[in-house]
């Protein structure tokens, strides 16, 4: 792809999907970072916030998978 062309719709979604991965992952991560190595906040405070990252990035791992085609299957 040249500087001129802008991408296609695919090429920009899968650029999208990509992104919205990576920060499911660093969600999930910062979470139990969170409720793992903070020692200085309240244990309910902490298992709000982590189990919170934790949840909203699974969810976002399961947007992404829905947002994908079927694998071709062969029959």
């Amino acid at each position: 792809m040249t500087p001129t062309q802008s991408p296609g719709p695919k090429d920009k979604l899968a650029r999208q999907l990509r992104l919205v991965t990576i920060l499911a992952i660093a969600l999930i991560v910062a979470g139990a970072a969170v409720l793992l190595l903070l020692r200085k906040p309240a244990l309910p405070l902490r298992m709000m916030a982590g189990l919170g990252d934790v949840f909203i990035g699974c969810v976002l791992l399961v947007l992404v998978r829905q947002q994908r085609p079927p694998p071709n299957r062969p029959s």
